[in-house]
């Protein structure tokens, strides 16, 4: 009995130290997880003194070599401003020698952090990796290259998180910007107002109806358009009821009330709209559709028979 039980514990540990093994297919393996984990310092120890990286289908830049620190510092302006990220790979393929190695395999790359947006972004490819062995037999990576195929999700959150990385403060959301810009009509501040527009912003109001105008295009425009309602009234209120981003990321739906307090006691002019808001990258509006209803609007000015 002694001796089977020596038996069974010796191949026990053997599977256990053979589970453990380095290998050049454990070494790619374990560089995804050291990175989904945030362990710089695994990272640096999975990789050779000197690396050839080459993310160029992807991002445009040719490859490089650095050090393992040098790609960790760079990683760690991204990465932690991620909630998480989950690497997937398989399919592995392993052609070794006695002192070098290539390892292929697909990848998923899956980075979550919310944002109005979306709150995921999803890059999918293939990996081709060079190993060498040290001079203590372990396998460590000498080149690293990205295959891209294809996205999926938000592609603006990484702009996000490498502010979040960096301690800056995360781009506005262009719903962000949509709440700004009733804020600064609430406000009645011009300026503000004027800022959220890029220079060839406009205003369209396909409902005018012959009683309003039908617009401004730029931003003098857009100021000679709102400048002079702000004294008009004693008061603006636009409680939103509704706001979704559209599957453009670029455009945002909104739906709100307007509570717009007339002058000397006069009452309130109420109305419902609808609105879309187009921004540009910089997250500037573009453009702002105003839908609203027309008779309520000329019944509330005495202006039914003006209506075209």
């Amino acid at each position: 009995m002694k001796y089977i039980l020596l038996g069974l514990m010796s191949l026990l540990f053997s599977q256990i130290k053979a589970q453990h093994m380095n290998t050049p297919h454990q070494a790619v393996t374990d560089l995804f997880v050291a990175t989904d984990a945030r362990n710089w310092s695994a990272i640096e120890h999975i990789f050779d003194e000197s690396v050839l990286l080459d993310y160029s289908s992807f991002t445009g830049q040719p490859a490089a070599t650095l050090t393992p620190a040098d790609i960790t510092t760079a990683w760690k302006g991204v990465l932690p401003g991620f909630e998480s990220t989950h690497h997937q790979v398989g399919n592995f393929q392993v052609t070794e020698a006695s002192k070098a190695a290539q390892v292929s395999c697909y990848g998923t790359a899956s980075h979550h952090l919310p944002d109005d947006n979306g709150n995921v972004w999803l890059v999918v490819g293939t990996y081709d990796f060079e190993l060498v062995k040290d001079a203590r037999k372990r396998w460590r990576i000498s080149s690293m290259k990205f295959n891209f195929k294809y996205q999926e999700g938000n592609g603006g959150l990484v702009d996000k998180a490498i502010a979040l990385a960096q301690g800056k403060p995360a781009p506005a959301s262009n719903k962000d910007k949509v709440r700004a810009f009733f804020k600064a009509l609430e406000d009645g501040n011009i300026d503000q107002l004027v800022a959220l527009f890029a220079s060839n912003g406009r205003q369209v109001n396909p409902y005018a109806s012959g009683i309003f105008p039908e617009g401004a295009e730029g931003k003098d425009a857009i100021r000679k358009y709102w400048e002079p309602v702000f004294p008009n009234f004693d008061g603006m209120q636009f409680p939103i009821t509704a706001i979704y981003s559209m599957e453009d990321p670029t455009i945002v739906f909104v739906e709100y009330d307007g509570k717009i307090k007339l002058k000397d006691n006069q009452g309130y002019y109420k109305n419902h709209y609808y609105s879309t808001f187009k921004c540009d990258e910089a997250g500037l509006i573009v453009e702002y559709v105003e839908i609203f209803n027309p008779i309520t609007a000329a019944k509330a000015f005495g202006l039914l028979d003006n209506i075209k």
